[in-house]
């Protein structure tokens, strides 16, 4: 399936919040995506909410096999509200609580991606810095995934930012970031070196799109490759996911080193 815009794509819906332009697209293949300002933040297929469908987000739910406890959950960015939906659906008693800047955003999901709130699932409006900041909930998992254009908000890219963000983690818990990569990310390498200077244990997934998932487990020690698997294969038996996640694995996943950026300067408010 060609996940690219296209110009027999069908514009659905148009709006423009008070910060960006909202569209909602159809191909004729029937997946539906969501634009902001231009480029494309998700998208799934009609009455299949449930379904994760582009690879960033099946290399997130990785987050599974990192977590101990899977219980708590804060997602910084709706976008059309699949990973809160997948996860809604599959770990029925957890909480999951959203926190989303732009109205629009949320309206948009619900409308025409599926997306639902609930007493579990719970959407809150406003800065996901301040949210992170102010919240007294502690979460299992956190996922950064707020995004304008191909950018993260500066403030939420910052030393500061992130270990605020690893004080609300669980003992035993992970961050989850999907960064765009350097190709049309340009701080992408500082990013990263940011996020290593908080964790000391990061691990990276892969998309063949651009997209990077760098997910940072708050555990001493870190875990060992054969470990992930081995954890991989667990949730892969206990829930179904759609997808395996011991192959998501299996296929690659490395440890980011510091090394690796020790050119990049670190990001400070």
């Amino acid at each position: 399936m060609d996940f690219q815009p296209d110009k027999t794509d069908k514009l659905l819906w148009q709006e423009r919040s008070a910060i960006q332009e909202l569209k909602v697209m159809e191909k004729l293949s029937g997946y539906r995506y969501l634009l902001l300002n231009g480029v494309q933040h998700g998208g799934n297929i009609p009455g299949q909410p449930h379904r994760l469908v582009l690879p960033y987000f099946k290399l997130a739910t990785a987050a599974l096999a990192f977590s101990e406890r899977k219980s708590d959950f804060l997602m910084v960015g709706l976008g059309i509200g699949a990973l809160p939906t997948f996860f809604r659906g599959i770990l029925t008693e957890a909480r999951i609580d959203v926190a989303e800047y732009d109205p629009y955003v949320t309206k948009t999901a619900q409308e025409y991606f599926g997306f639902l709130r609930d007493e579990n699932l719970r959407v809150f409006f406003g800065d996901g810095r301040e949210f992170i900041a102010s919240t007294a909930r502690k979460y299992d998992v956190i996922f950064l995934d707020a995004y304008r254009d191909v950018s993260v908000p500066s403030h939420m890219t910052s030393l500061e930012f992130l270990l605020k963000t690893k004080e609300k983690l669980n003992p035993g818990g992970a961050a989850v970031w999907n960064l765009w990569g350097s190709a049309v990310n340009p701080l992408f390498e500082r990013c990263v070196r940011t996020f290593l200077e908080v964790f000391p244990h990061v691990y990276q997934f892969k998309s063949y799109t651009y997209n990077y998932i760098f997910i940072g487990h708050n555990q001493d020690g870190g875990l060992l490759p054969h470990e992930v698997l081995s954890r991989a294969k667990a949730v892969d038996k206990k829930f179904a996911l759609g997808f395996s996640l011991t192959d998501i694995v299996r296929r690659g996943f490395s440890k980011a080193e510091a090394q690796d950026f020790d050119g990049a300067e670190i990001i400070r408010d």
